[in-house]
């Protein structure tokens, strides 16, 4: 007689009716895993690039279809947008994971917080990247964006520090 056995419900297995088999063994298919939060290290150089450029694309056509001129910077923003005599500095990110974080440097922190720059964030969260094309190809994504940002105190929380080591030469 077959074991009655649904393996979207392992813990429902009859593992006295199973001689031989141990609970790991009955577990089924796993669960889906979370959602991935926020922006996180991708070690691919190639799908970093691609997502970079994907939200950069995306920041780019949605300032100039407001009338900006916009000039690809990188460093130390990624775009400067001009429109008349007003000027704006954005900073974009893009992630493949859920919009609710990303990371900064202390440069762009720095940059954000000085009086004298217009800055604003632009992030497209949720990207897709398809690694069996190439060059990798992006698409989608979900654009959250704040024209007027500067990141406040609670919203950061420090990531790593630098050391300096102590000098034993002498």
């Amino acid at each position: 007689m077959p074991i009655p056995f649904n393996p979207d419900q392992p813990e429902d297995a009859p593992l006295d009716r199973s001689p031989g088999f141990t609970a790991e063994q009955v577990e089924g298919k796993k669960k889906p895993q979370r959602r991935r939060r926020g922006a996180g290290y991708i070690s691919d150089p190639k799908k970093r690039k691609t997502i970079e450029l994907h939200a950069e694309d995306h920041a780019v056509a949605h300032y100039e279809a407001r009338g900006w001129t916009v000039e690809k910077l990188g460093k130390p923003y990624d775009l400067r947008c001009t429109r008349g005599t007003e000027e704006r500095h954005v900073e974009v990110k893009g992630t493949t994971g859920a919009p609710t974080n990303v990371e900064l440097t202390i440069n762009e922190v720095l940059h954000a917080r000085d009086k004298n720059n217009t800055v604003a964030l632009y992030v497209v969260s949720d990207i897709k990247v398809d690694t069996h094309t190439d060059p990798y190809t992006a698409s989608e994504g979900r654009v959250s964006h704040y024209p007027d940002w500067e990141p406040a105190e609670e919203d950061l929380r420090p990531r790593k520090y630098e050391y300096r080591l102590p000098d034993t030469t002498g």
